[in-house]
């Protein structure tokens, strides 16, 4: 039985719930998510840079990277940068600049520069044709593969291939893991919450016929 300290919501309480509750809800309840900077430029060279928390792998071989973009109802400066140009860059966030991260969500007009705006300094590193955040620790440059408008609720799902990683060197274990503790990587939870985050551990491979160790 259930305990006395949960409640359950049915598809259809869910339905019925106050809006802004739905969507806080909703958006926190798969967990704790990756918050990136995407950056991009159109083909006149302006540049923007907005927080996305709907980044996830996807393969290894070739190294693909998935984006979820919300339905294009109003202007989305950077899914219309990645389709004319093909190049964006993702940029991890850290707790030094998180509000400033945060604040690239607003709804600045085409031409404005969000770099510009909340003070984060936009690099090339001459391999992209979009722009990196200067300040990131751990930089992604990508070229999109796959476009597609999802059926269920006309949000666009974009597949693109790495092109070239920067990543601090001492936070590259000798495997290739990278360490986020080291990086400096922050966390975010629904559409405003970030989190400092602290390994548990790190645990062997799991295989069936062996105890798990701790390797990390």
């Amino acid at each position: 039985m259930m305990e006395e300290n949960h409640v359950t919501y049915t598809r259809a309480e869910l339905k019925n719930l106050d809006a802004g509750f739905r969507r806080n809800f909703i958006n926190s309840i798969s967990g704790y998510k990756s918050v990136n900077l995407i950056g991009s430029v159109d083909k006149g060279g302006n540049t923007n840079l907005a927080i996305f928390n709907t980044i996830f792998h996807v393969g290894s071989t070739p190294p693909l990277i998935g984006m979820l973009i919300r339905p294009p109802k109003v202007p989305r400066h950077t899914l219309q940068n990645i389709r004319e140009t093909g190049f964006y860059t993702i940029n991890h966030i850290k707790q030094e600049f998180f509000n400033k991260a945060h604040q690239t969500a607003a709804r600045y007009y085409e031409k404005k520069s969000e770099f510009e705006v909340v003070g984060l300094k936009p690099w090339y590193s001459g391999n992209m044709k979009a722009p990196y955040v200067m300040e990131s620790p751990v930089k992604i440059g990508m070229e999109i593969r796959e476009d597609y408008v999802l059926k269920s609720n006309g949000s666009v799902l974009i597949i693109g291939e790495i092109l070239e990683a920067i990543v601090m060197k001492n936070a590259i274990l000798s495997d290739g893991l990278i360490d986020l503790g080291i990086t400096g990587t922050v966390a975010g939870s629904g559409l405003d919450t970030y989190y400092s985050t602290t390994k548990i551990a790190r645990l062997s491979f799991a295989r069936p016929d062996r105890d798990l160790d701790i390797i990390g």
